[in-house]
This record gives C-alpha cells, sequence and structure tokens, in this order.
C-alpha cells in the first residue's frame, strides 16, 4: 500500500517537473497601477495615469522599482504570472520530494523488521 503511494507520488513530481519545463520566461516581482493627481488652480483635481511599474527585490534586499512603458506590460504581466506559477510548482515539489523521503524511510524500516 505504501508502494502504491509512492507511485502516485512520483507520477506527480513528473508532472510537475513537465509544467515547470513549460513555463518559459519569467520575472520576479509585482506589477503595479498607479495614477498621478494634482490639483489645479481653480482646486479641480485633475488625475493621469494608469502608469506601470515593477517592484521587485533587487542586490542586498533592497525594493527595487522601474518604470514599464505600455507596450511592455502585457508581456510583464505574464512573466510575473509564470513566476508564481513556478514558486506554487516548486514548493509542491519540495513537498512531493518531502514525503517521498518519508515514505520511503517508513517502507525501508518495515522491511528490516
Amino acid at each position: 500500500m505504501i508502494s502504491m503511494k509512492i507511485s502516485e507520488l512520483l507520477e506527480r513530481k513528473a508532472k510537475i517537473c513537465n509544467k515547470i519545463a513549460g513555463i518559459g520566461k519569467m520575472r520576479r516581482g509585482t506589477l503595479n497601477e498607479y495614477y498621478h493627481t494634482s490639483t489645479l488652480k481653480d482646486g479641480t483635481v485633475k488625475k493621469r495615469g494608469p502608469f506601470y511599474n515593477i517592484t521587485y527585490s533587487g542586490e542586498n534586499g533592497k525594493t527595487v522599482s522601474k518604470s514599464v512603458a505600455k507596450q511592455d506590460i502585457e508581456r510583464i504581466r505574464q512573466e510575473t504570472i509564470n513566476y508564481k506559477t513556478f514558486r506554487e510548482l516548486s514548493d509542491e515539489y519540495a513537498d512531493i520530494c518531502e514525503k517521498i523521503t518519508v515514505l520511503s524511510q517508513s517502507e525501508d524500516e518495515a522491511k528490516k523488521n
């Protein structure tokens, strides 16, 4: 019964590897939309935008923000989504590997007894 569980986990592990291999381009960070507001002399508020930037952790853990041109918004949005998908899959991969290790040790101990 334990072997069946391990085989299922190994199958899922292989599927995750295939999904990760198919991700393609990715980028760390968050794409943000923001607006500039200014108050005119007559008291009306003028809102300009939207503008976009990408924020991510740079060297030494410092937060970095860079402007994004309008023609690059959808590409960068997809790249950040791809990175989030990669992180979720790699976390699941690590969990599965850990479960396989624990189950294998249990199976080895059962064989010794």
